[in-house]
């Protein structure tokens, strides 16, 4: 084999490595992508799921005793998916919006033992705590 041959078959030895590891690449971002995706899912079906819900609810009543109640300063609460999160600590981020106001939030850590879903901590906007004053 000449000198110039076996340098193109090198060359092309190469170019075929570096195609076939970059499609490698691709294919392994795409499982880490459906892998992200799967995760968020399930994150959703546990926030929107009755106990969750009614841990929500429990909450927000241990800030405003009336809450839900006819004249209430709190009348409803919403989701934000988009903010949810597995925490380092362990559970799911949540940001609740209340009243439909964005400025009005509680953002919380929803936990599960091995009966039931609860709230570890939580923290209120400045704008819900001086509605709630």
């Amino acid at each position: 084999m000449t000198k110039q041959k076996f340098l193109n078959l090198s060359i092309l030895s190469l170019l075929v490595l570096a195609l076939l590891g970059g499609c490698s690449i691709l294919g392994g971002k795409k499982a880490m992508e459906a892998k992200r995706e799967a995760e968020k899912q399930e994150m959703i079906e546990i926030v929107e799921s009755e106990e969750a819900k009614n841990v929500f609810k429990d909450l927000i009543k241990q800030e405003s005793s009336t809450a839900f109640e006819k004249d209430s300063k709190i009348e409803t609460y919403s989701v934000d998916l988009n903010s949810l999160e597995f925490s380092p600590m362990g559970g799911i981020m949540v940001t609740l919006y209340i009243n439909g106001d964005e400025k009005l939030t509680l953002t919380t850590t929803l936990k599960q033992d091995e009966e039931k879903l609860y709230h570890s901590s939580y923290v209120i906007s400045e704008e819900l705590s001086k509605i709630l004053e």
